[in-house]
């Protein structure tokens, strides 16, 4: 410690202001809680800063699937771009700042990419709005300003995290020279994802305090790389995702993909096309009431499929282990697309290749259809109770 910067105050009076330590941690994290800004969004990228969504501090990051949270990091973000943003935060009085906190951070990166669903996260931001006493609908909707409908926001969020494009941001009051060699050397080599060190400096004077944020880690090297390999949302559409599919799977992959999207749009499923940068995706779900859309079945570019449980946990009677299970167990015994029981909470996909068999196509529309049959029953033994 022990930097200087000057206030110039009513014109003509010089402040002086000291560099002065956190009095915790917890300040720190604190501060940035409740002033996002200070993640330095602008330095992050000057052409369209970054700004942050809250999802919660003190997120749990599972290292197995039925694990519920082995470590919890201090923050997670997430952009205007549905990009993920871990957060770490240490003073630099701690001595594992160059030590612990880096194999951390890749910890909490490994495992989230692998076991965070997008219904967790939701779940978590909804539960921060409401210790704000604020509308999580209202607050997404606000911080979107109309950008990107909230529904494929989440969207994109989770093909981010599936893809492996997260952002990893190291928060301290003083970044030393080890731990800023590491960062950049991490920011050059890894790719989608993106590491950055986030120095916070605080500075008092008589009265006034004031907080710096400075953005190490971006080389010219890191900066040039990402440009080559990094790419924008795309909105995906029939032709196109086909397009990749054959592509990535060959001709009788095509076939299949098209034979299940023709079906469902022929037998009243809602299809929504993804917007992943890299990959294109289609979701069968259907509009329930309410303006409630249930994600049931996600096919994607390289010719596999993916069901929704981590979406299905908040919809009835999906929220129940067992019917989750049930649908696993359909889709193994009579379409003979196996998926590991073990993940029945979170996303994990198959080829759709043993639908190239007519009866195994036909048991796996009528396990869709037994899920939409189920879905809709709830409802109306809803309504009729409310009634």
């Amino acid at each position: 410690m022990g930097g200087k910067i000057f206030l110039l105050k009513d014109g003509d009076e010089l402040q002086e202001m000291v560099e002065t330590p956190y009095d915790s941690e917890d300040l720190l994290q604190q501060l940035l809680k409740n002033h996002p800004a200070l993640l330095a969004g602008d330095q992050i990228d000057p052409t369209e800063p970054r700004r942050w969504l809250l999802i919660t501090r003190e997120m749990g990051v599972p290292d197995s699937d039925d694990s519920t949270g082995r470590w919890a990091l201090d923050h997670l973000f997430i952009d205007q771009d549905g990009i993920p943003t871990l957060v770490e935060v240490k003073r630099s009085c701690d001595t594992r700042t160059r030590r612990e906190v880096v194999a951390q951070m890749l910890d909490y990166a490994a495992n989230s990419v692998q076991y965070w669903n997008i219904g967790d996260i939701i779940r978590s931001f909804t539960h921060t709005c409401g210790e704000k006493g604020v509308d999580p609908e209202e607050e997404l909707a606000a911080f979107l300003s109309g950008s990107t409908d909230p529904e494929e926001y989440w969207d994109i969020a989770l093909a981010n995290l599936r893809q492996g494009k997260i952002r990893l941001l190291f928060v301290t009051d003083i970044i030393p020279p080890e731990l800023k060699r590491i960062i950049e050397f991490l920011n050059e080599q890894m790719n989608p994802a993106e590491v950055l060190g986030v120095e916070v400096k605080q500075y008092t004077g008589r009265k006034e305090k004031t907080l710096v944020s400075r953005v190490v880690g971006q080389t010219m090297r890191a900066i040039d790389t990402k440009k080559v390999r990094s790419g924008k949302p795309r909105q995906w559409d029939r032709e196109s995702l086909l397009l990749q599919v054959q592509e990535r799977a060959g001709d009788e992959s095509v076939r299949i993909v098209d034979h299940v999207l023709e079906w469902a749009e022929t037998h009243n499923f809602s299809l929504k096309y993804g917007k992943g940068a890299h990959e294109g995706s289609a979701t069968i779900g259907l509009d329930l009431p309410g303006g409630n859309y249930c994600r049931i079945i996600t096919v994607n570019g390289g010719g596999n499929i993916a069901p929704n449980f981590d979406m299905l946990l908040g919809f009835p009677p999906f929220d129940q282990r067992e019917m989750r299970l049930k649908m696993l167990n359909k889709l193994g015994r009579e379409s003979n697309i196996r998926f590991d029981p073990n993940k029945v909470d979170t996303w994990s996909n198959r080829p759709l290749s043993p639908l190239a068999d007519e009866n195994h196509f036909h048991a796996f529309c009528k396990t869709l259809e037994w899920v939409r049959g189920k879905l809709e029953e709830h409802h109306r033994l809803a309504g009729a109770q409310s009634g």
